[in-house]
């Protein structure tokens, strides 16, 4: 049994699929992801009904998975009645400047079962995971945490929902000193052109493994038992940086 960590995922279910055959999953082995499964890509909703198919996949919220979340019921009202929808600024700004329109009309296409599902998954809200695997513990958080919150002491229980799926931290910002960090969220090509598809280090045990999938670079992934890295190249046109 293996443990692995993946992130931003942005609905590349072409390269999520690929990654599962070249780590060779199974039943027995466990996958998290540290957050957006959806928004961007093109496969949102079919990659996120894969993921909810299996036991063994877990999710860790992020900013794209809170905001699919919190629109679900409005857009299955939506499905009976397109003029119940408000239209507010944060609902445009999902949908309009952070690809949740693709995510939307996928979700509006499925039959009501499918999307009621959906609704249930997201009712297991996972804001941050510890886990310990060889001995080594572990954090993952998809943002991370904002200065304020940077204390060796935090109780994380205590951190706004904001602050874990919206921060943007240096590539050290693990106040934790026995704990490794696994954060997504902003692309590793954005520390710097040197780290385009790949993870970037932290000397603080922060460890960023959003390769940028749906901006063409790559799909990472990360096995916790020996800390192996693997990578899928997307598919996808590269953009940015």
């Amino acid at each position: 049994m293996s443990t692995y960590v993946i992130s931003d995922i942005h609905g590349c279910k072409v390269e999520f699929d690929a990654m599962l055959e070249k780590i060779g999953f199974s039943e027995y082995d466990e996958m998290w992801i540290d957050g957006d499964i959806c928004d961007r890509g093109k496969f949102s909703i079919p990659l996120l009904q894969e993921i909810m198919a299996h036991d063994n996949m877990h999710l860790v919220f992020g900013n794209h998975d809170v905001w699919f979340a919190r629109y679900c019921q409005e857009l299955i009202d939506a499905k009976k009645d397109n003029n119940s929808v408000d239209m507010t600024d944060d609902l445009m700004c999902w949908l309009h400047y952070n690809g949740g329109y693709g995510t939307a009309d996928e979700y509006m296409d499925l039959e009501f079962p499918e999307c009621y599902d959906i609704m249930a998954y997201f009712d297991n809200k996972i804001l941050y995971k510890y886990l310990t695997v060889n001995g080594r513990k572990f954090l993952l958080i998809h943002a991370g945490l904002s200065d304020e919150y940077m204390k060796p002491d935090q109780d994380l229980n205590e951190v706004p929902e904001q602050i874990l799926v919206w921060s943007h931290i240096d590539v050290n910002a693990n106040p934790f000193p026995d704990v490794t960090m696994i954060v997504g969220h902003s692309p590793t090509f954005l520390y710097g052109p040197e780290y385009n598809g790949k993870f970037v280090y932290g000397t603080d045990n922060t460890i960023h493994i959003d390769c940028g999938c749906v901006y063409g670079r790559a799909l990472g992934c990360l096995r916790l038992d020996d800390m192996q890295e693997f990578y899928v190249e997307s598919t996808y046109p590269r953009k940015g940086g």
